[in-house]
Parts: C-alpha cells; structure tokens; sequence
C-alpha cells in the first residue's frame, strides 16, 4: 500500500511532536497503518459517503501510544482512501483529549479537508510516508 501526507498532514504531525505528550504521533500513525491494507482503510465508515468503490474519506481512530486512554481519546486521522491505486492520503489529524484537543469535527470541515486532499493529489504536492522506516519525504 502507498502512503502520501498532504503537507496540512505533516504541518499538524509537526505541531503535535513540539508537546511532549503527542511526540509519538508519527510513530502512532505508522504502527496504526503497518498492519492494514488499502480494503481494510476503505471499508471503514466513509464520513461523506462518497460513491462507493471510487473514493473514501474516512476518520480514523489511532491510540497514542504515551497516553493510557485507549483510542477514545486518542487521535483522529482524516484520509482518503483509492483503492483502484492502492493508495492512502492522509488529509489531516488531531488529538481528542489533551492541551490541543478538539471536538469532532463537522460537516462542512470534512468537506474541506477532502478538497485540500484531492487538490494535493492533483497537483501532486505530496509528501511519501515510509511506515516502515517512520520517515516522509517529499514524493516526486
């Protein structure tokens, strides 16, 4: 599976590792992704039902791990999911609970999320996220 970041994504994964209590979140995120693929990504709940088999956005659940709150307060990731491409983009992410917690997010920020992420994809300003190796770089 191939895993690309918009660069909102990584200006938020940069945000949360200055505090001390989200340092591990690029950590999280790939412990999280290194055990699914792109069909297990996709069939979870699609937050704008979208057409089906195209395209996802999905919210995800990703416990951090230097909390013991387990994944309801954990950190949500919103992405999008090509399964025809076998492709994950990850759009945006925040902590529930904590000094930068937030509520669930709404429809209308959703909406917009999945346009920056598509916009990212189409103009091909992308970051490539080695889950293995922890790292991003740019994607050429």
């Amino acid at each position: 599976m191939n895993v690309y970041c918009t660069p909102q994504f990584i200006k938020e994964i940069e945000k949360l590792q200055r505090n001390n209590s989200y340092s591990a979140v690029l950590d999280d995120v790939c412990n999280f992704l290194s055990d699914k693929d792109i069909s297990e990504l996709h069939q979870m709940v699609d937050v704008l039902r979208n057409s089906p088999g195209t395209y996802s956005l999905n919210k995800h659940r990703i416990a951090n791990s230097l909390s013991h709150q387990g994944k309801s307060g954990s950190y949500r990731c919103i992405c999008v999911c090509l399964p025809k491409l076998n492709s994950i983009y990850l759009g945006y992410i925040y902590p529930k609970t904590g000094s930068q917690g937030r509520d669930n997010l709404d429809k209308k920020e959703y909406k917009a999320i999945a346009k920056s992420i598509m916009k990212a994809i189409d103009e091909n300003d992308l970051f490539e996220l080695n889950i293995e190796k922890k790292k991003y770089s740019t994607k050429k």
